[in-house]
């Protein structure tokens, strides 16, 4: 199953990199796996219910319907999540529109050069702003 920058899969084990515990969870894919080349992996950032204060994207329920909540993409929160922890079923659970895709886009970039995390290798970082950017350039208005 291949994913693409901007889509929300559900994990039925996500595994959280800063606290080591998995949980059933959603992810906005930051990079495909054919991107990384981390086998059978995806670079996802977390989605939450909380509001965070910092570094975080919105997702209404009302446009977002796989969400019974309003949601947060948190890019100060990025984590290697193998494939092998999706849940059964359709994936993704839907992607971001274009013009989420622009605003989520300057917020990950930004958090690329501040936060210290696994995306802040320079290979990665640029690896994540070329896909981003071949990906807007890709999704129909």
């Amino acid at each position: 199953m291949s994913f693409k920058p901007g889509d929300i899969p559900l994990f039925s084990q996500y595994q959280f990199t800063d606290t080591g515990e998995s949980a059933k969870h959603f992810g906005l894919v930051l990079l495909p796996e054919e991107a990384t080349k981390y086998k059978n992996s995806l670079l996802c950032c977390v989605i939450t219910s909380r509001n965070p204060k910092h570094w975080a994207f919105l997702l209404d329920c009302k446009k977002y319907r796989c969400f019974n909540c309003d949601s947060f993409a948190c890019f100060n929160r990025k984590d290697l999540v193998s494939k092998t922890g999706l849940a059964k079923g359709l994936q993704p659970k839907d992607k971001l529109d274009r013009d989420d895709f622009k605003k989520a886009f300057k917020i990950l970039k930004t958090s690329l050069f501040v936060i210290k995390d696994i995306a802040s290798d320079p290979f990665l970082r640029g690896t994540i702003i070329f896909e981003w950017k071949q990906s807007l350039k890709n999704i129909k208005d």
